[in-house]
């Protein structure tokens, strides 16, 4: 039942997710959402704070331009305003490679894999024995996932981006951006960069309903190329596979989309 008189409609994605406990929806998510590829953002702040933000976001878009992967520990939190004090943590390991790889390897609390790569995204939950699949053009098709994941669309155009004074430090900015068009699943991001390094550290997004979803990165570290084998397809002979209609496909099907996907 919706909590507060909400009607069903006026739940947040983020929100039903945490009421159901259900981690492997909470993932894709996330995943959507955060998309961590070169980053380009355009600065729209107050006078007082252009030459000091112009600065950390043309330093943290050339750290990022100048890496082809990275891997990184990454800790998730994800907060329930209505629920009170309702958290859900996990845990694992990212891993990025241009163009349009990554992997989400979730170790706490229960083993699952999201992965996409440039034809297809699967989450694999072992389990339960199932990969889920998802079009990946529909997946990143979002003007936030195509921002961070391809660093090719320019932030200003969907978000006004400012200095949050108040929580940066002199070891790490923290970046406010606000949607340009409602959406009821992202109220506002923000950023926590490294001022040392440039890097991204942390970050978090805040609902309509003001529940938010955290996702801090440790021990990142740069990388010439990754094990394509992190991106493909490899599917055990007792999985279960279904589409993105949730129709389980037969042996045949699930050979004929593996002889579609490139292989190196």
């Amino acid at each position: 039942m919706p909590h507060d008189g909400k009607t069903v409609e006026q739940e947040s994605q983020s929100e039903k997710l945490m009421k159901k406990g259900n981690l492997k929806r909470l993932v894709l998510y996330w995943a959507g959402v955060v998309c961590l590829g070169g980053i380009f953002i355009v600065c729209t702040a107050h006078a007082a704070d252009r030459l000091v933000l112009g600065d950390i976001l043309k330093k943290t878009e050339s750290y990022y331009k100048g890496i082809n992967a990275f891997t990184a520990h990454f800790r998730q939190t994800t907060a329930s305003a209505a629920a009170g004090a309702m958290k859900t943590e996990a845990s694992g390991v990212l891993y990025y490679e241009k163009p349009r790889q990554m992997r989400w390897e979730y170790t706490e609390p229960e083993a699952q894999v999201f992965v996409a790569n440039h034809e297809l995204a699967w989450l694999y939950v072992p389990s339960e024995k199932q990969f889920s699949l998802f079009d990946a053009g529909t997946f990143f098709s979002s003007p936030l996932a195509q921002t961070f994941f391809d660093g090719m669309v320019e932030l200003r155009k969907n978000f006004e981006v400012n200095l949050d004074s108040k929580q940066t430090t002199q070891d790490a900015a923290v970046l406010r951006l606000i949607p340009r068009q409602e959406d009821p699943n992202i109220q506002s991001l923000l950023l926590w960069v490294d001022l040392a390094t440039y890097r991204i550290l942390s970050i978090e997004s805040r609902d309509a309903l003001g529940n938010t979803n955290r996702i801090v990165l440790d021990t990142q570290k740069p990388e010439a190329s990754l094990d394509h084998k992190l991106f493909e397809l490899d599917i055990p002979p007792a999985a279960v596979v279904v589409d993105s209609e949730g129709r389980e496909l037969n042996p045949s099907e699930i050979q004929k989309l593996k002889a579609k996907l490139p292989s190196k």
